[in-house]
């Protein structure tokens, strides 16, 4: 499933300002600095270095600014587009390999800074492990997709990969569980309530877990 990519920086021990000073030194006639959005960001006590894209080519003008996490990560939490109510997942990973390849890469030179973009298409093994994954593939392998999951032998191979996922840290959203439904054979309106159903029984299978007396050690 394609997903929108994220871009993070780890300097080691690398000085911010000389590694901004040299994505600057970077800029051309498609990418430049936006001090004005940096201003913006100085209300809310953040430092934040920002650049935008005004290109002529097929992607859209945008902006996007480099703040830095708790772990003294740097990377670009959103792409704003300039022109148009919102961009696609496509001209949003094409403008961030953009500023990768023509703004950061360059600057890394012969310095210890590392980068890394992660990848633009995820799965639901990658998200939930793989015992999950195989779960929800021989439910949906052995389901009659006529009746969803209503036969009990189906409804007890839903409620295994319930489980299985529920064991998992990251949950798959609705969109994306969705999606593996349907490219594994279910019509869109059942893998809609599957997916709806997904995240019932999530919520109920996490309160019965917080609310066990054993496991929680009462």
């Amino acid at each position: 499933m394609k997903t929108f990519q994220n871009l993070y920086i780890k300097l080691n021990n690398d000085s911010i300002e000389s590694f901004i000073e040299k994505i600057t030194q970077n800029c051309n006639e498609n990418w430049q600095r936006d001090f004005e959005r940096e201003e913006n960001a100085k209300y809310f006590r953040e430092k934040a270095f920002s650049f935008k894209y005004t290109g002529k080519n097929e992607l859209p003008n945008a902006g996007l600014t480099l703040f830095e996490d708790e772990n003294g990560i740097w990377y670009v939490p959103n792409i704003i587009p300039t022109e148009m109510k919102e961009l696609s997942i496509e001209e949003y990973n094409k403008l961030l390999v953009d500023f990768k390849v023509t703004l950061i890469e360059p600057a890394t030179q012969n310095t210890p800074v590392f980068i890394n973009l992660t990848p633009d298409e995820v799965s639901l093994e990658d998200v939930v492990g793989k015992e999950a994954a195989n779960a929800l593939k021989l439910f949906s392998s052995l389901a009659n997709k006529s009746t969803g999951n209503s036969h009990p032998n189906d409804k007890n191979r839903w409620f295994e990969f319930l489980v299985a996922a529920q064991k998992s840290e990251k949950k798959p959203s609705f969109e994306m569980l969705k999606a593996t439904l349907i490219e594994q054979g279910w019509s869109e309106e059942f893998a809609y309530d599957l997916a709806f159903e997904f995240e019932h029984g999530q919520e109920l299978l996490d309160f019965i877990k917080k609310t066990d007396p054993i496991k929680n050690g009462a």
